[in-house]
């Protein structure tokens, strides 16, 4: 009996000892990505509150969060990957950046189960290489990306516009551009220097449009742009936005990000084309133009498009994956749940204006109602999120450029280059 009470007393005094000692020693969790060096827009802040909310939950868990540089992450996270050794935790934008990495991420499918039904299976596929859900996943998505048209209510008014009733059908549109030229209001505040991707945007919410549910077949092969009556009407569309003068006259000369995004937001210019998460969204231009006074709708409907009212999206703008080497992987996904639910997704949400994926989140409290407006309408799958590799991205940018801006391509080389680009990602 001595024995056994000697040995119990010894496994509790382990047991003890083992816990001051856990105590003592929390699990650090390391984290990389190319966010956290922003101190000017309110994201380093935002993600130093939800680090310390988790840690709150967790005092088992100490962060341990490393800005990198935005420009050279990805070579980084390689150096990182052949020397087999870094973060537990790392950053990726969804699609083909986070799928370059699969082989040294964790499958994340067992982890997410008891929540995975809070977000969408629209952003789950994205975290599986293809896209498609048939694969494993390998990133929790934090934020959902997508394009669409804002414009200032303000500005309308003077016009003479319904400020309450968005141009959302092609001669609503021109009408609306050719009332606000006519008033010496800018109609559509652009950004074109370098990569023109106020033209991009629009393209990829005329897409939308054109192909519905059938966007995904531009690359399967089923649906194309040389034959497509609607893909070719959108080409002439953009390019009487631009021969009308409804586009900025200064935005050649002016850099999407953040110029022309700080223009609208500070009242130069009647309408923008952009992002829905992230950067040059909702938040923003609420902060910048009062919460009321921002309106929005997704696309531009016209008789050629076999769709209406289809919002161009990106099911993972960006998203977290748990290393392989990380030796705490529990720990790891602690601290991404923190990110992905609950009040860590709405103080990221709340704070940044990203959109989070999470259904579960009461956007009610976060008092924008222009959030409201646009997450009250289904996602279509981005085209540009289909394509394989960043060439055909940076291409579709270079077209866009030199049929609009520079002037040196026809629209009928445009198309043609377009449908080109398709092929070269269906082979890829």
């Amino acid at each position: 009996m001595k024995i056994r009470a000697m040995l119990g007393l010894a496994v509790t005094m382990s047991l003890m000892l083992s816990a001051v000692a856990f105590a003592a020693d929390p699990v650090t969790i390391t984290i990389w990505d190319f966010k956290y060096g922003d101190a000017t827009s309110g994201v380093q802040a935002a993600m130093q509150a939800v680090d310390n909310l988790i840690m709150q939950q967790n005092p088992n868990i100490k962060i341990e969060h490393v800005a990198q540089p935005n420009n050279e992450y990805y070579q980084l996270v390689r150096a990182a990957v052949q020397s087999g050794e870094g973060p537990d935790v790392v950053m990726f934008h969804g699609g083909v950046q986070a799928y370059e990495f699969d082989e040294f991420t964790l499958e994340l499918d067992t982890y997410i189960q008891p929540w995975r039904d809070e977000i969408s299976e629209f952003s789950w596929a994205f975290c599986s290489t293809g896209g498609d859900g048939k694969k494993p996943v390998h990133m929790v998505p934090i934020t959902m990306q997508g394009m669409g048209i804002y414009y200032n209510k303000a500005l309308f008014k003077q016009a003479g516009l319904d400020p309450e009733k968005a141009p959302t059908d092609l001669a609503a549109f021109l009408e609306a551009c050719e009332k606000l030229k006519q008033a010496g209001i800018v109609p559509i505040t652009a950004g074109l220097q370098g990569a023109p991707f106020t033209v991009d945007f629009l393209f990829r919410t005329l897409v939308a449009n054109i192909y519905g549910a059938d966007t995904a077949a531009l690359v399967t092969g089923g649906q194309n742009f040389k034959d497509n009556a609607g893909f070719k009407k959108a080409t002439e569309i953009v390019k009487e936005l631009f021969d009308k003068g409804y586009m900025d006259p200064n935005g050649s000369s002016t850099p999407y990000f953040m110029d022309a995004a700080n223009n609208f937001a500070a009242g130069k210019g009647a309408m923008f084309v952009g992002l829905l998460s992230d950067v040059c969204h909702w938040k923003v231009f609420s902060d910048g133009l009062g919460k009321e006074n921002v309106g929005y709708f997704p696309t531009i409907n016209f008789p050629e498009a076999q769709y209406k009212d289809q919002q161009a999206g990106q099911p993972a703008g960006i998203g977290y994956s748990v290393m392989k080497w990380s030796k705490n992987p529990e720990a790891a996904m602690k601290v991404i749940e923190g990110y992905a639910r609950g009040e860590g997704a709405a103080i990221w949400m709340g704070q940044t204006g990203a959109l989070s994926p999470n259904k579960n989140l009461d956007i009610n409290k976060l008092g924008y109602p222009l959030v409201g407006e646009i997450l009250k309408r289904s996602f279509n799958r981005d085209f540009v999120t289909l394509l394989t590799n960043e060439d055909a991205n940076q291409n579709f940018d270079r077209y866009c450029a030199q049929a609009y801006v520079s002037n040196e391509m026809t629209l009928d080389k445009f198309i043609e280059a377009a449908q080109t680009m398709l092929e070269n990602a269906k082979t890829n």
